[in-house]
This record gives C-alpha cells, structure tokens and sequence, in this order.
C-alpha cells in the first residue's frame, strides 16, 4: 500500500512537472509573439520608413497664382510611392493666354502613402493644389548612384 502510495505521489509530482514545463514553453510562445507583432512597425514593413508618433505639418502647396502637383516617379508597394512635389506659377502672356511656369527649383520628392486603399502608377499626375500634404515620417533609401537619400513621407488630406 506504501509502495502504490509513492507511486501515486511520484506520478503527481511528474505530472505537475510536465505541466509546468509545458505552461512555460506556452507562456515563452506568447510573449514572443506579442513582442513581434508589438514591435512590428505600422509603415507597412517598408525597409528605411520611419512614422512619427505625431502629425507633422503641411507642407506649402500654393500661394497667390502657383499651382503644385505630385508626378509620381516609382511604385514601391501598391499604396506607397515616391513622388516628385512639383510647383507651377500661372503666367500670363502678351496675348492673354495662360501657360504655367514650371519651378524647378522648389521641387521635392516624396514618399506619397496613401492609407484609403489608392493606388498608384508610374507618371502618374495627382493636383494638390489647395490641399495640404501632411508630413508623417521619413524614408531613407539608396539612390541608383549609390547615394544615401532621406526624403519626407507624407500623406494628401
């Protein structure tokens, strides 16, 4: 009877073991999966995208008689796309005929992040004239020439 007895407490013990051990694998499992998903960024796990933890400001798009537009240069994913910020002053000549003249100077590439499911495509023209395009991050890539570019993500509203 002794001898069923330490059986007995023998396999409760080795069950609790068991238990425990196996709790813990769980436990390390979860915690590991929380760190990941935690840890994982919400700019879409494009490499070089950093997100502000706040809104920045809106970039200037038109003062009086300029108009500005984003031409988009390359598709990196289907709703994210750097863009060049191109801005127009609207002339007029001897004739009365409008023409705009392009700013050259003023241009600014962009990372356009589109979060409403827009997509983009290469050349493609987007009028921002009269809407702010709000900064949210940065994103820092390589160049074909092998130069190191940082340049504003940003977002129409």
């Amino acid at each position: 009877m002794t001898n069923r007895i330490n059986d007995n407490f023998i396999m409760k013990q080795f069950l609790i073991f068991i238990g425990g051990f196996a709790a813990g694998i769980l436990t390390t499992i979860i915690v590991a999966y929380f760190i990941v998903v935690a840890d994982k960024p919400i700019d879409e796990d494009l490499l070089g995208l950093t997100i502000f933890p706040e809104k920045g400001e809106c970039l200037k798009t038109t003062s009086k008689s300029k108009s500005s537009e984003i031409v988009i240069i390359q598709v990196l994913e289907p709703n994210m796309a750097l863009g060049n910020l191109k801005h127009y002053t609207d002339k007029k000549m001897y004739d009365g005929e409008i023409y705009r003249d392009y700013d050259f100077q003023n241009d600014l590439v962009v990372l356009l992040i589109d979060y409403d499911g827009k997509t983009f495509y290469d050349d493609q023209k987007i009028d921002v004239t009269n809407k702010c395009i709000r900064q949210i991050g940065i994103y820092q890539y390589t160049a074909n020439i092998g130069m190191a570019k940082t340049v504003p993500a940003v977002v129409i509203e």
